[in-house]
């Protein structure tokens, strides 16, 4: 890896992480669904400048604008929404770590729906440990769904799942598609059912915010799922997918690092076991891949 690949890397990690703090100073002001619409607004905006200097037109068919919306709605709508409502219960820290799990989802869907995937014996032993440090870390009372913590835990947990299987879904994609056109009508199309969403649910968006909160909402969406993208996008094809999913490793050091320096959170025992267990059956999962010249790029956020 370059110098240049590998300080965009750890930019992109650094960005990814520092989004789980910025998820929560809007929650504090608005709802979650106001968030996913207004995130996802201004990432399709940075995504369509970037298209615009490219001079990249988005002219897709009728039968991809359905298969791209269901990406959307797995990688983008449901998880951001998740993540969001669950940052109103558990601490930042907790969910940055909860979210890396989404390499075990997307080793699990891949395959099952993946020719080129196999599950080894190694990948089996990754994912075991990687959901073993889930266990330690939501701790021994992760079966009372009565418990606004414990449901905001499975909550990023199911969102890291669908991190996973729209990672999987995007692979489909990819192989015929133009990774930045499709990321710019992921986001496009993604914006449109979250607002659609949003005024079924909550009839009207309150964007009433503090300086603070939309400094930090602008942030989540041209910074962390606009521009984002593109960093990403470029990794691979400069650094080669196995290299640039060390990203993963990033997001929960700089969620748990800005946890403890920003909201004073306490990093105890069993998040810090945990996250430890989880990076063990990342990096089994990830040892199983196949080399980087036969896997296409995953267009997908994973914070």
């Amino acid at each position: 890896m370059t110098p240049r690949a590998l300080a965009i890397l750890i930019v992109l990690g650094a960005v990814w992480g520092a989004s789980f703090l910025f998820i929560r100073v809007v929650v504090d002001e608005t709802s979650a669904l106001d968030l996913v619409a207004g995130r996802l607004f201004f990432g399709a905006i940075a995504v369509a400048g970037v298209l615009a200097v490219r001079r990249v037109s988005l002219r897709p068919e009728p039968s991809l604008i359905a298969k791209v919306s269901f990406m959307a709605l797995l990688s983008n709508v449901l998880p951001f929404a998740l993540i969001a409502w669950a940052e109103e219960h558990i601490a930042i820290g907790t969910a940055s770590v909860l979210n890396s799990t989404m390499p075990l989802f997307t080793a699990m869907f891949a395959a099952a729906f993946l020719a080129e995937e196999r599950m080894t014996a190694g990948r089996v032993a990754g994912l075991v440990v990687g959901f073993l440090g889930v266990v330690v870390l939501t701790g021994d009372g992760v079966l009372d769904i009565t418990d606004a913590s414990v449901l905001g835990q499975l909550a990023v947990v199911a969102a890291a799942a669908c991190y996973g299987a729209g990672a999987v879904y995007a692979r489909t994609l990819l192989r015929s598609q133009d990774p930045l056109s499709l990321s710019g009508l992921q986001l496009l199309l993604g914006t449109l059912m979250a607002v659609a969403l949003l005024l079924a649910v909550e009839g009207r968006p309150d964007y009433s915010l503090s300086l603070k909160a939309w400094l930090s909402l602008l942030t989540l969406g041209v910074v962390g799922s606009g521009f984002a993208y593109v960093a990403y996008l470029w990794l691979v094809d400069h650094a080669g997918s196995v290299r640039t999913s060390i990203v993963t490793y990033i997001i929960p050091a700089v969620g748990l690092l800005l946890g403890w320096a920003v909201l004073d959170e306490s990093i105890g025992v069993n998040t810090a076991a945990g996250a430890v267990l989880i990076a063990l059956g990342v990096a089994g999962v990830m040892r199983g891949q196949a080399p980087a010249r036969q896997r296409r790029p995953v267009v997908v956020a994973v914070e």
